[in-house]
């Protein structure tokens, strides 16, 4: 099974993993890597270690260029099989744990994107255009 790991400043990566659950269930293999002033990469190598089965690992990030990501991206580009993504939100989690059993980390990465872009909306304009 492919691992995750959301990489978030503070802890929203905590509370991302809980409201996946209330669709998911609980998360296997899934751990929230919170970053505060002064943490280092250390923790996330931890992590890495603990959920990489062979089928490799996705870090999720919060914002491209935090140090959250930053510090994903050289965990990612030291090891083999782990890939970073970010702008991490609910529906690309969700993408990520019902479908990371039929599909391979490079493809996972691919739709998780696509499915975090295509949740982008204005509901209310949406609804203006629509009257």
């Amino acid at each position: 099974m492919i691992g995750l790991i959301i990489a978030t400043h503070g802890n929203s990566s905590v509370e991302l993993i809980k409201g996946a659950e209330m669709f998911a269930g609980p998360l296997s293999q899934c751990r929230a890597w919170t970053l505060n002033p002064g943490d280092d990469i250390q923790k996330g190598e931890q992590m890495l270690e603990e959920l990489d089965q062979e089928e490799g690992v996705l870090i999720m990030a919060d914002l491209f260029g935090g140090t959250p990501s930053n510090l994903a991206t050289k965990i990612a580009l030291r090891k083999e099989n782990v890939e970073t993504v970010t702008g991490v939100n609910l529906p690309m989690i969700i993408q990520f744990v019902t479908e990371r059993e039929t599909q391979t980390l490079d493809e996972l990465v691919e739709s998780c994107i696509e499915t975090a872009q295509d949740g982008i909306k204005c509901p209310t304009k949406i609804m203006k255009e629509r009257r």
